[in-house]
């Protein structure tokens, strides 16, 4: 998604939104929303690209039911967004500066294994999830008895 990681993600500011990936929108809350997307779920970015104030998008937020469902969508895309990208830094990974004497002289191409763990763990939690659990049962898994024993003070 991102071929600069110099760059800061997201959309040109005032980028148009598509009509009818929101459909009943306003203009404005449609090219909020497009932003938000694309720039994977920032808030502050989403507002500025489309030129609104943030406090605009918690407005919305509280009085229209429409938007509040539209944002509901936008929301799982920008994580959708946000999956796609740490997906590829884990396997096809990510160009980091490398500098010598203070002057930048090429990249390294790293990959993200604390990412790739996470992505397995979410695609097949059975198998690299960290499972523990602890049971407490009685002799051949039946139900513990308790027994409680009240004793007197010798005071």
């Amino acid at each position: 998604m991102f071929e600069d990681d110099d760059e800061i993600p997201g959309p040109e500011e005032g980028a148009p939104a598509d009509p009818h990936a929101w459909p009943g929108a306003e203009p404005k809350q449609a090219a909020f929303l497009t932003a938000y997307v694309t720039c994977g779920g920032r808030i502050c970015w989403a507002a500025k690209a489309a030129r609104i104030s943030r406090n605009m998008h918690y407005r919305w937020q509280k009085s229209d039911p429409h938007y509040q469902t539209l944002f509901a969508d936008a929301e799982q895309q920008a994580s959708d967004v946000l999956e796609e990208e740490a997906k590829r830094r884990a396997i096809a990974g990510y160009y980091e500066p490398v500098f010598y004497q203070g002057e930048q002289c090429g990249k390294v191409l790293r990959f993200s294994d604390g990412l790739m763990q996470l992505l397995l763990k979410g695609s097949k939690p059975g198998k690299y999830r960290e499972n523990s659990s602890v049971e407490h049962s009685g002799p051949g898994g039946a139900p513990l008895q308790l027994k409680v024993e009240f004793v007197k003070s010798s005071e």
